[in-house]
């Protein structure tokens, strides 16, 4: 096919789109246009097609090329050791005796080439990184790194370092090798790595060359090196690897690799795990106080209302409003508000049993669900709330601010057997003891009085 069949079906498709574009949506909507351009490329594009096939299977359009018979060239196999001749020269006779020789002459046959010799077990690390993009837990993470470490770092020892509860000191995970390298537990300030945020090198092996890795003080020889997990800007932990003596074939350049690729990629995984923590917390925790948040309550209460159905128990949920919201947000502001707010977040797990669920409701409300509670528990565990915190004393400024307590109680089965139902009369009850003076617990049956 010539360049001009191309062109003529090129203007056919720009003369459809151009008809399509000045038809007035009056006579065809734009979806219509847009189905109509698109049928009439597709019929053009089969035309061209097919004329372009017929024209290949008769042969139109060959010799608009150069004929390929007038660029071949005789191609002459070349026997190693031998070189072609020229035309019109001829080759010096060999003599029989020559002949003989090199035929007789026994053929040499050059040593195999020795293997490369596997430096970095791709079978066991590629499992771990197929680990590491599923996702899976932590602790499954850790158990494959620790037996796959053993084989990057063949005749090393090491350390896994993380951080517990407290930022201020790292803890072993584990450790592999014959021997041991540094404490079980090592303050950061103790490895070069934290400070730097890089991969540091104390070799043993040279005088005066350590980077002051001081927690390495149990096997001073070879060489070790101290990587820093990282991810995102954010510390969590150092691995530590030591080794007398290289492997045949490998240097310390090549070790010091290793231990990059290990670091990132473990660094990583945590980071991405710390970040799922993080978002599952900001999803179910409210902002200011820490407690649960209400669509997390809903849920809960939900979930414990079918259980409590189909197992015949009880559920307790007080809902509690601090009587001096509206006197702080006036005096004060919601600074103050949002201190006092804040303080009783901090204090209320402590009030009630470990199976219970405290949350911020709404606004300056606060709720807790108590499973298995039945009317005396939940009405003797909203009294002790409102006692303990009419004793409550938070320092703000050169000022003290203090509240009491207006709580409501609705109990399942006696006041609700649904969850907008026992929400709805615990809130109810929360404001009848709001307008009663707070400081004081209303039960639910006193709605009907």
């Amino acid at each position: 096919m010539s360049v001009i069949s191309y062109l003529v079906w090129l203007l056919a498709f720009a003369a459809g789109v151009v008809l399509a574009y000045f038809v007035p949506e009056t006579s065809f909507s734009v979806e219509i246009k847009f189905l109509f351009v698109g049928i009439w490329g597709a019929v053009l594009g089969f035309i061209f097609y097919t004329v372009a096939k017929k024209a290949v299977q008769d042969g139109v359009g060959v010799d608009d090329y150069p004929s390929a018979q007038n660029h071949i060239t005789e191609l002459v196999p070349i026997v190693p050791g031998e070189v072609p001749e020229e035309p019109g020269e001829t080759a010096p006779e060999e003599t029989a005796e020559g002949v003989a020789e090199e035929a007789a002459a026994p053929v040499e046959e050059s040593p195999a080439a020795p293997l490369p010799k596997p430096l970095f077990p791709l079978e066991e690390w590629s499992e771990f990184c197929r680990e590491v993009l599923r996702n899976r837990p932590f602790s499954e993470v850790v158990a494959m790194l620790e037996k796959v470490l053993p084989k990057l770092f063949p005749g090393a020892a090491g350390v896994l370092y993380m951080y517990g509860d407290a930022q201020s000191e790292m803890h072993k995970i584990f450790s592999f090798g014959d021997y041991v390298i540094s404490d079980d537990v090592m303050m950061p300030a103790e490895c070069a790595s934290f400070n730097l945020g890089e991969i540091v090198v104390n070799d043993y092996t040279s005088d005066g060359s350590t980077a002051g890795c001081t927690h390495l003080h149990f096997h001073n020889q070879g060489v070790a090196f101290c990587a820093p997990i990282e991810g995102i800007e954010e510390h969590f932990g150092t691995l530590c690897i030591q080794v007398d003596e290289f492997p045949e074939g490998e240097d310390l350049e090549f070790w010091k690799t290793k231990v990059s690729i290990v670091s990132a990629t473990f660094g990583l995984y945590v980071a991405n795990q710390n970040l799922n923590i993080r978002f599952q917390q900001h999803s179910i925790r409210d902002s200011l106080t820490g407690l649960f948040n209400k669509r997390y309550m809903e849920e809960s209460l939900r979930r414990e209302i079918f259980s409590a159905t189909r197992h015949k128990t009880p559920i307790g949920i007080i809902m509690l409003y601090p009587d001096v919201i509206p006197q702080l947000q006036e005096t004060r502001g919601r600074h103050a508000v949002e201190q006092m707010l804040w303080e009783l977040g901090q204090r209320l797990p402590s009030y009630i049993r470990n199976e219970d669920v405290p949350c911020r409701y709404d606004g300056d409300v606060f709720c807790v669900i108590m499973p298995g509670a039945d009317y005396k528990i939940t009405k003797d565990r909203a009294e002790k709330i409102c006692h303990e915190i009419s004793l409550l004393q938070v320092a703000y400024g050169e000022g003290i601010l203090k509240t009491s307590l207006s709580l409501g109680v609705s109990v399942m089965p006696v006041h609700a057997v649904e969850v907008k139902t026992l929400i709805k009369t615990a809130e109810a009850a929360m404001r009848l003891a709001s307008r009663n003076g707070g400081n004081r617990v209303v039960m639910a049956e006193a709605l009907a009085s």
